[in-house]
């Protein structure tokens, strides 16, 4: 695709060589030169910077990076969103929404979930007391109604 088209295109804006020349901070002249030989990739990043355009898009689209290579970036040393875990992307949210002043629990969060495993749960110490009355906590023992009832229908 045609170099000055693109950046039209998705600027929503004329691109001119006059506007290259300015960008690149360069002779218009000189601008049209290295349109017509072909941008280099430092121009395409800064052509994409002063239109408010993401260079990696420019990059990518004009192809001097591939979708794949990108991905390949971001999975080794970001996150992308589409392969965030939902804990990942509330942390995230969270750190994003919430004053600075709680960036540390956040962080302190964050890594007590790296760190925790999610196979199992460890089981709790004998006696100690999590804080939930009596009546909220699940009976897993025998069921005294259906017994009574059973002894009833053996009785008769």
């Amino acid at each position: 695709m045609d170099t000055k088209k693109w950046f039209a295109e998705t600027s929503h804006r004329r691109i001119t060589d006059d506007v290259i020349a300015e960008l690149l901070n360069v002779t218009r002249k000189t601008a049209n030169k290295r349109v017509n030989d072909g941008l280099s990739m430092d121009d395409l990043v800064t052509i994409s910077r002063g239109l408010d355009i993401n260079p990696v898009q420019a990059l990518v689209e004009l192809g001097h990076l591939e979708y794949d290579e990108v991905e390949q970036f971001l999975d080794s040393d970001g996150q992308l969103v589409a392969t965030a875990t939902p804990g990942q992307l509330s942390l995230e949210l969270a750190r994003q929404l919430n004053p600075a002043t709680f960036a540390p629990e956040l962080d302190m969060l964050a890594e007590r979930r790296a760190k925790k495993s999610h196979d199992r749960v460890p089981p709790r110490p004998d006696g100690e007391d999590n804080g939930l009355p009596l009546g909220s906590v699940a009976y897993s023992g025998e069921d005294e109604d259906a017994r009574k009832d059973q002894e009833e229908r053996d009785f008769d």
